[in-house]
C-alpha cells in the first residue's frame, strides 16, 4: 500500500512573498487570504510537491483540481516533465476532480449544467492521464437543502449516475481508476457509505467499473447534522466490499467545533490512535492500494510549526500502518 498526501494548505507559506509570509506568521493575515494569494502557485508546482513527499518518506501525491485550477493551461512539455519526475522519484499520482463551482453540478438535473460539469471534469482527467496519474476522485456534487429529499433527491442520483457513467468510461479509456467520494453532511447529498455504494453498484451495472473512496472524516460530519458517530467509528469499513476500494482519504473531524482535517497525531477528533490502528488492519486485509492523508492547517501556530507537524504526523501514521 502506498501512503501519501494531498497537501491542501500545508505548503502555502512557501509561495508567499516575504512580506506576506511575515504577515501570516505574525498573525496579521487570515488563512483564507493566504489560500487566495498562494493556492494556485502551490498547485502549479507539482515538482515541488513531489520533492516534499519524498522528503517526508512517502510515495504518493494527490493533486487538487478545484478552483483555482492551473492544470488545464499547463504546457505539454511541463506535463511530460512532471510525469518523468514522478516516475524517477517513485511517486504515484492521483487527481481530485473539481468539487465546487462547476464541479458541484455533476448531480444537477438541469442537463446543460450537468453536461458542462462532465466536460470540465473530462478536461481534468485528460491532464491526469498526461502526467501519469493512476487514481481519480470525485465528489458527488452538492444540493441546496430544499433539494436534498424526496423526488429531487432521486433526480440528483439519476443525474449523478449518468455523469459517473460518462466519466468512468472516459477514465477507463485513459487507464485511470475513478472513485466516488462521500460528501460532508453540509452538502445535503450522499454522505452515507451505503448510499454511495448503491450509486457505485448502479454505475457498475451500466458497464463502468468505478470505485468508492470512503472519507471517514467526511462521514464524521454527520454528528453536526443530527446523526451519531459509533463508539468504534472504523467498523463501518467492514461493510465496504474489498473490490470497491483502491484509494481512501484519511482525515479526522472535530464535531461541534466543525474543524476539518486536523493533524491526525493530535487526536482532536473521534479517530483516536486505537481506532486508527484498527482502521489500518481492516484496509490492509482489504488490499487497499493507496491511502491519502488530507491534513489541513487550522492556525498560524500550525504554519509556524509546519515542518515538525508534518514530520510527526507522518511518523505517527507510518508507525501505525507499519510502512
Amino acid at each position: 500500500m502506498r501512503i501519501g498526501r494531498d497537501f491542501t494548505n500545508c505548503l502555502l507559506s512557501d509561495y508567499l512573498t516575504e512580506k506576506d509570509r511575515n504577515a501570516l506568521l505574525e498573525g496579521d493575515m487570515d488563512l483564507s487570504t493566504v489560500n487566495a494569494l498562494a493556492g494556485e502557485d502551490l498547485k502549479r508546482d507539482v515538482i515541488g510537491q513531489i520533492r516534499a513527499i519524498k522528503e517526508l518518506g512517502m510515495n504518493h501525491l494527490e493533486l487538487d483540481a478545484d478552483p483555482p485550477n492551473p492544470y488545464l493551461d499547463m504546457s505539454e512539455s511541463r506535463k511530460e516533465e512532471i510525469k518523468k519526475f514522478a516516475e524517477e522519484k517513485d511517486v504515484t499520482l492521483s487527481l481530485h476532480l473539481p468539487y465546487t463551482y462547476i464541479g458541484a453540478s455533476l448531480c444537477c438535473f438541469q442537463e446543460a449544467d450537468r453536461t458542462a460539469a462532465v466536460n470540465h471534469a473530462k478536461e481534468c482527467i485528460q491532464f491526469a492521464s498526461d502526467v501519469g496519474a493512476t487514481q481519480l476522485v470525485t465528489h458527488p456534487g452538492s444540493l441546496p437543502p430544499y433539494h436534498g429529499k424526496g423526488e429531487y433527491l432521486e433526480m440528483a442520483k439519476k443525474s449523478l449516475i449518468q455523469s459517473l457513467l460518462e466519466l468512468g468510461e472516459f477514465s477507463i479509456a485513459e487507464g485511470i481508476n475513478l472513485h466516488l467520494e462521500n460528501n460532508v453532511a453540509f452538502d445535503n447529498f450522499l454522505v452515507e457509505a451505503d448510499d454511495c455504494m448503491e450509486v457505485v453498484r448502479r454505475v457498475r451495472e451500466k458497464g463502468a467499473e468505478i470505485y468508492f473512496n470512503f472519507d471517514i472524516g467526511h462521514w464524521f460530519t454527520r454528528a453536526d447534522a443530527g446523526e451519531s458517530i459509533p463508539e468504534n467509528p472504523v467498523k463501518i469499513l467492514e461493510r465496504i466490499p474489498a473490490d470497491f476500494m483502491k484509494e481512501l482519504h484519511l482525515n479526522d473531524y472535530v464535531p461541534k467545533e466543525k474543524i476539518f482535517h486536523p493533524p491526525l497525531h493530535l487526536q482532536w477528533g473521534p479517530l483516536k490512535k486505537k481506532y486508527l490502528s484498527e482502521y489500518s488492519r481492516i484496509i490492509k486485509r482489504k488490499d487497499v492500494e493507496v491511502l491519502v492523508l488530507e491534513t489541513a492547517f487550522k492556525s498560524v501556530d500550525h504554519f509556524r510549526e509546519r515542518d515538525s507537524l508534518l514530520e510527526k504526523e507522518t511518523q505517527y501514521v507510518r508507525d501505525i500502518f507499519g510502512v
